[in-house]
């Protein structure tokens, strides 16, 4: 009877192992299932740390070659046409306060600047009265008429020759009027040449420019050469460029000439004559004019000023600029 029990015991013991046996069994392929698991995301989240750090070394290579965030002028999209971007200020006789003019960037595009420039063009005009019929007026243009002058008096090299002697030509054959060059009025210098101070202003959104006076002299190279600028300047559409001119003295200006200088009962030549026999004015003796000067000289001229470059012909929408 005992044995029996104890071989009841027995089996049931061994049951009871089994079971635990088959459920530590169960236990250990769960885990396996679960390192099965972790594995692949460990292998996962291995391949996304080596794609983030490719991404950080594209990233330091960009910034090695520029800023990032920076738009190039190469960069800016749209067809590139060369241009120039003028503007005409009429520098008025007598004129020495400051005249400006200015010009918008329109919308097709932005202008690029890669260069300055700027001429003078006379528009010397004279009037003579009759002394003997004084409604009698005829207009004459000048002989620097529609020609070009620099804007500056550096290159001057024959500055300080003045006439040593009263000369007095008489045109050919001798039936014109003869013209008086004197010690005392001919100017030494070019008729119609400017000099001035230049400001330039942008007024738009972008980074103001150095906004200080420029002398003319500064503006060109050599008598008329374009002056290439330090770096490329982008204007943007709407922008508004403005150039604020003061003239350094007025056009072929009076002073420093002697009047009342001539032959006896005369009076001629007067203040104003300084450029007479360059302009083509007849400046003799005439006993009919007293001491009033028959002639108005109107010393007007107009400076185009501006810059070279081109324009970004863009459609539109594109793009900030």
């Amino acid at each position: 009877m005992s044995n029996r029990v104890d071989l009841q015991a027995l089996y049931n013991s061994a049951g009871e192992a089994l079971r635990r046996s088959r459920s530590a069994e169960q236990a250990v392929a769960g885990m396996g299932q679960e390192l099965t698991g972790m594995r692949g995301e460990m292998a996962r989240m291995t391949q996304n740390a080596q794609q983030l750090m490719e991404a950080l070394q594209r990233v330091e290579v960009t910034r090695s070659k520029g800023d990032p965030g920076i738009q190039r002028v190469e960069q800016i999209p749209g067809r590139r046409i060369p241009f120039d971007f003028l503007v005409d200020i009429t520098i008025g006789d007598g004129i020495t306060s400051t005249v400006q003019g200015s010009q918008p960037i329109s919308q097709e595009g932005p202008f690029v600047a890669v260069c300055r420039y700027a001429a003078l063009v006379s528009t010397f005009e004279f009037q003579f009265r009759d002394p003997a019929t004084p409604a009698v007026v005829a207009t004459f243009q000048g002989r620097s008429f529609g020609r070009y002058r620099p804007i500056h008096s550096a290159w001057d090299l024959n500055d300080g020759q003045p006439v040593s002697e009263v000369t007095q030509a008489v045109a050919f054959p001798g039936t014109g009027a003869p013209h008086v060059g004197s010690p005392s009025s001919c100017s030494p210098f070019r008729s119609m040449e400017g000099d001035f101070r230049i400001l330039f202003e942008n007024a738009g959104s972008s980074f103001p420019r150095s906004n200080i006076e420029v002398p003319s002299a500064f503006w060109t190279k050599a008598i008329n050469e374009p002056f290439d600028l330090g770096a490329l300047d982008v204007f943007e559409r709407g922008e508004v460029l403005t150039w604020r001119v003061l003239p350094l003295h007025a056009n072929n200006p009076p002073f420093g000439n002697l009047s009342g200088f001539g032959l006896p009962n005369a009076a001629f030549p007067f203040v104003e004559a300084g450029w007479d026999c360059v302009e083509g004015i007849n400046d003799t003796n005439d006993i009919d004019a007293g001491t009033t000067d028959p002639v108005t000289r109107l010393a007007n001229a107009v400076l185009t000023i501006g810059y070279h470059g081109y324009r970004i012909v863009q459609p539109a929408g594109a793009g900030p600029y």
